[in-house]
């Protein structure tokens, strides 16, 4: 690989990236350095990294070199540099949730999620930054400030998982895990201009993430849907996604919670952007219908409050002998669990079981629902909204299927005026995840807004 073809590669798809390895011409070693080597780069200026795991990465990468040479295989994650979200714990490698509390700690185990998408060949590539313990507001002072969104670094990034996404669409790593407990994977691809699933509740094996336990999925970041499917393909251990990812769709029915929609108010620019999805979605040949689906709203609702007791409930002892040690945020969100009742916690877990049955009587009609992903632009705009209407605020269009289990996914759909990407949320029947990634991806084939870059070489 010449010194040309070292700088170009950021730009390669996993799936690109793959075929490459495979073929002789790009070796896993030189791969990890030339993305290490942007990641020293570009981290000054996006904050997205809390580790950068280049040695033991470059070292996984020599061991690669030799399986493959040596007729060994994994599949088309093999070899390839990933990111994964710093509160996924991984084996010997710094894992601190972006929190003081775990500043020094080194799991000795993988997460399970970790440990197959490892046993696919993925190599580590970084560490990458969140909100303190994925349920917090970042600021400045956390152990790592906040990431700057690539397309406009005077922006910070939206959504926990916004140090995945941010490294993703600054060609930082071709593909990243996160972890979405109300839209902390499918936000922040939206505002970065990438994809990122939360898979239905359960496919995924999402224990040892530092996740709510009955709502929250470890789900692929990546910049195409091809792409998310190889990834889910590798944390599964299942294979078929790539394969029916490709399946025609013309004649799919969307469906559209139109009042849903409304009563969110999204930004004009967001309202636009939407409409916009949904003409080329019919110009690929499929069927828009509007449908009703009660008590949206209050799923997002009563999906904050099953995350708060459940944070509450999994910090408890830890609240107890270091609260100092959170940050005034973390500290703040991981205590309101302890003002909600077990009759509240119940009553919310209800309504998640009626909304749940209505999402699949209208699936039964249409094949996949279409909402924006969030009804605002910025992350700025996101804690600046007082106005927007308060059950869900807004992750009032990711947290329903959060509560539910419905797998969801976020398609770049659209740009601000300001050039910061918007997203096009589809939600799929559950377990129906290949359906869904066949759609998203007929729709993003068919659109340019994947295939665009953050301004940042110029400057980086």
């Amino acid at each position: 690989m010449n010194h040309s073809e070292s700088d170009q590669v950021h730009l390669l798809s996993v799936t690109e990236a793959a075929s490459r390895i495979r073929d002789g011409s790009l070796k896993p070693p030189e791969y990890v350095e030339a993305l290490a080597d942007r990641a020293r780069r570009l981290d000054p200026l996006l904050r997205c990294i809390v580790t950068l795991a280049a040695e033991t990465a470059l070292a996984d990468a020599q061991v690669t070199e030799h399986e493959i040479l040596h007729g060994t295989w994994r599949g088309p994650l093999h070899g390839i540099p990933i990111g994964v979200k710093d509160c996924i714990a991984t084996a010997g490698l710094r894992t601190t949730a972006n929190s003081r509390l775990l500043i020094d700690w080194v799991p000795e185990k993988d997460a399970p999620s970790m440990a197959a998408i490892r046993r696919a060949g993925a190599i580590v590539l970084a560490k990458l930054n969140l909100n303190e313990f994925a349920w917090s507001i970042p600021s400045e002072e956390d152990l790592c400030p906040p990431p700057r969104n690539p397309w406009g670094p005077d922006h910070l990034a939206m959504g926990s998982s916004s140090g995945s996404a941010v490294a993703v669409a600054s060609g930082i790593c071709p593909a990243a895990l996160g972890t979405d407990a109300g839209g902390s994977v499918r936000q922040p691809a939206s505002n970065c201009g990438v994809a990122g699933l939360k898979p239905t509740h359960g496919l995924i094996d999402s224990s040892g993430a530092f996740g709510p336990p009955s709502i929250c999925d470890v789900g692929p970041i990546a910049r195409t849907v091809e792409d998310v499917a190889l990834l889910l393909e590798g944390m599964t251990g299942m294979p078929g996604f790539v394969d029916r990812v490709k399946k025609p769709v013309r004649g799919a029915r969307v469906g559209v919670p139109r009042r849903h929609i409304d009563e969110a108010r999204p930004d004009p620019e967001v309202a636009a952007a939407f409409a916009e999805a949904l003409l080329g979605l019919a110009q690929l040949g499929m069927e828009i219908v509007e449908v009703e689906v009660e008590g949206l709203a209050d799923a997002a609702a009563a999906d904050f409050l099953v995350l708060n007791v459940e944070a509450f409930a999994a910090h408890r002892e830890w609240l107890r002998t270091r609260i100092v040690d959170y940050g005034p945020s973390a500290r703040a969100y991981h205590t309101q669990g302890a003002f909600l009742s077990a009759t509240d916690y119940t009553a919310a877990v209800r309504v998640g079981e009626v909304v749940r049955h209505r999402l699949e009587q209208a699936l039964a009609v249409v094949d996949v629902l279409a909402t924006p992903v969030v009804p605002v632009v910025t992350a700025e705009d996101a804690r600046a909204s007082k106005s927007r209407p308060h059950t869900g605020g807004t992750a009032i269009f990711t947290a329903p299927f959060n509560l539910t289990g419905h797998p969801a996914i976020s398609v770049p759909g659209g740009m601000s005026a300001a050039g910061i990407p918007i997203g096009l949320q589809l939600a799929g029947r559950l377990g129906g995840d290949a359906d869904l990634l066949a759609i998203a991806c007929a729709y993003q084939q068919a659109t340019p807004w994947h295939t665009m870059r953050p301004p940042l070489d110029a400057a980086g």
